[in-house]
């Protein structure tokens, strides 16, 4: 190859390097390894527990699990936990999460079940005291920098652990920029995923975790069911990136999971 050649090989992984590399600071992760987080919450619809509700959130505290939980604003910028942009899959209503006050959210009972509804967070908080670590994915919505003022205030005096997550790499440099104390999280899924919400060249610099210099996430978490997905696996050979995989739902998956020493997120895995 020509010198000119090499020039611009070296110049081309240079920058993928610039883009794509997470924090350096290892150590903030040492306590996470291998942690099992279950996702929203421990629950089971056939069982009558449904996801991010108080009653799955106490049942991943009394099994000994972290929870995973997805947080959004109301119409009345009340933080409430629930994971979809709209309430269709689980309340039958085609409206935004957004477009309703939390009076209004509190009243639908979610898939049919007469006791479960939206929670706020500070009831999650207020349940959880402590008793298990907490993994909390901020959504991306039309008020994010607010959405992360008002997570570190609801967290101010919490003396449990947590870390945060998000898709949204703004968000993620949000608290890069605002809170670094507070260990952040990439979540990452294949091209095809970004596509409904973004142009063709934002989803691919977000699948390939390219805008890692935005926010420098202490992990990323992955979609550890995507065939043929690469940024996954370059940021655990090229980086030793500390890594959370999500929806693990296999023993098989699991013990791969665990024998990688990431982080799992997992459903209906039973030790």
């Amino acid at each position: 190859m020509r010198p000119t050649g090499w020039l611009i090989v070296l110049i081309v992984f240079a920058a993928v390097v610039f883009l794509t590399r997470p924090c350096i600071r290892r150590s903030r992760m040492a306590r996470w390894r291998r942690q099992r987080f279950a996702h929203r919450g421990l629950h089971d619809l056939e069982a009558g527990v449904v996801e991010n509700t108080l009653q799955a959130f106490e049942a991943a505290c009394r099994a000994g699990y972290g929870i995973e939980l997805d947080i959004q604003f109301s119409r009345d910028m009340q933080v409430v936990v629930f994971h979809d942009d709209d309430l269709q899959r689980l309340c039958g209503d085609s409206r935004r999460v957004f477009d309703c006050t939390l009076q209004q959210l509190e009243a639908f009972p979610l898939a049919g079940v007469k006791d479960a509804r939206i929670p706020t967070l500070r009831e999650v908080l207020d349940l959880v005291n402590g008793r298990a670590p907490l993994l909390i994915e901020l959504k991306s919505g039309p008020r994010n920098a607010q959405l992360c003022q008002a997570l570190v205030e609801h967290l101010k005096g919490y003396r449990g652990a947590y870390v945060v997550e998000s898709f949204n790499p703004l968000i993620v440099g949000w608290f890069r920029r605002h809170a670094p104390e507070v260990v952040r999280g990439q979540l990452v899924c294949p091209m095809h995923n970004y596509i409904a919400k973004a142009s063709r060249v934002s989803a691919l610099f977000m699948s390939g975790l390219m805008l890692n210099c935005i926010g420098r996430p202490d992990f990323v978490a992955y979609d550890a069911n995507a065939p043929r997905f690469f940024a996954p696996h370059l940021q655990r050979f090229l980086y030793r990136t500390p890594m959370a995989a999500w929806t693990v739902r296999t023993d098989a998956m699991e013990a791969l999971v665990v024998r990688r020493g990431e982080m799992s997120i997992f459903e209906r895995i039973r030790p």
